[in-house]
């Protein structure tokens, strides 16, 4: 890669870093290109040249915010209790990082494409890489012995809708003990799908 080429992929990165922290800091409204020109530090040709539009900008910020809340899970493992228990553990550490500013941005940024077609398109064609990398996460934290279930694949992408959905819910609602004790439920539901535990 020549020297021309490094700059170029550093300026592409400050912008999408530039991006990502006004979406996380005030929201998808009040992230301009204007604003993220500003945050980023580059001249208005240096955007328009790595992102004609703000829908083509805002599809490179997901696979930061993705790459974000990937971390975090990982963050969150580490600082997670010790608990014999794999399945609630699993749960908790997902939901932590769900109810993080990153996810919430991301969600946010699927909110808004419902009447915006031109960034529904641009989230849609991110959404294969995006998705990808949500179940790798989710299938790590849940480990092997939880992974090999058959019906592990459909416990998964319940799962995942479920957290979604107390996220969007945590925007209105903070009642945290009642989304404890929901995802202590869910995990007794899941649980003799996935361990055979109580018959099939």
């Amino acid at each position: 890669m020549s020297k021309r080429d490094e700059q170029r992929e550093v300026t592409r990165a400050r912008i999408v870093d530039a991006a990502v922290e006004s979406l996380i800091e005030v929201g998808v409204a009040a992230t301009t290109t204007l604003e993220v020109q500003r945050r980023a530090g580059v001249s208005r040709g240096a955007l328009l040249h790595h992102f004609p539009t703000r829908e083509e900008l805002f599809g490179a910020a997901v696979g930061r915010l993705v790459a974000r809340n990937e971390q975090a899970v990982r963050d969150e493992l580490t600082t997670a209790a010790g608990d014999d228990d794999a399945l609630l553990r699993s749960l908790r550490v997902l939901r932590a990082v769900m109810r993080g500013p990153s996810f919430a941005a991301e969600m946010e940024l699927w909110a808004v494409a419902r009447t915006d077609p031109r960034l529904r398109d641009a989230l849609r064609r991110a959404e294969g890489a995006a998705r990808r990398d949500l179940y790798r996460v989710v299938d790590e934290v849940m480990g092997p012995a939880l992974t090999a279930s058959a019906a592990y694949p459909t416990v998964a992408e319940l799962t995942v809708q479920l957290l979604r959905g107390m996220a969007i819910s945590d925007v209105l609602s903070q009642e945290q003990a009642d989304r404890d004790a929901l995802l202590d439920q869910w995990a007794r539901i899941v649980r003799p799908l996935l361990t055979g535990a109580g018959g099939s």
